[in-house]
This record gives structure tokens, C-alpha cells and sequence, in this order.
């Protein structure tokens, strides 16, 4: 189970994620985000073995808008 401090930063990185895209889409963040919370991107950066939240929020939105794509 990851520390406080690394789930904080797990849930910072989402949100500045999901800020991204919601701005790219027109979307609003909330719809932005029930999306993005169903998706294998949102497991994968509450995974800290993947570290994806390590690379930050643009590497983790464009993680997700590869996963939409397909």
C-alpha cells in the first residue's frame, strides 16, 4: 500500500491530468473525470508499480488519450 505522500501525489497528478483534458476536450473536468476514473490509464497511475505518476500529468493524459483511441 503506497504512503500518504505518494497517494497524495497519485491523486494530484489525476487532477492535473484530468485538467488537461478537460481543457483539450471542452469537457467539463467532472465528466472528464468519471471517464478517466473507469479507465485502465486511472488504474495504472494508482499502481505504484507501474510509476506512472512519476512522470506527471501530461505523460499520464496522453497515456489516456492513447487508451480512448483505440
Amino acid at each position: 500500500m503506497p504512503s500518504d505522500k505518494t497517494l497524495f501525489a497519485m491523486d494530484i497528478n489525476t487532477l492535473l491530468a484530468v485538467e488537461q483534458l478537460a481543457k483539450e476536450t471542452g469537457k467539463s473536468p467532472e465528466a472528464v473525470l468519471l471517464d478517466f476514473m473507469e479507465s485502465n490509464t486511472a488504474k495504472m497511475a494508482y499502481d505504484d508499480a507501474t510509476k506512472l505518476w512519476w512522470d506527471g500529468p501530461a505523460s499520464t493524459a496522453e497515456c489516456y488519450k492513447e487508451e480512448v483511441e483505440k
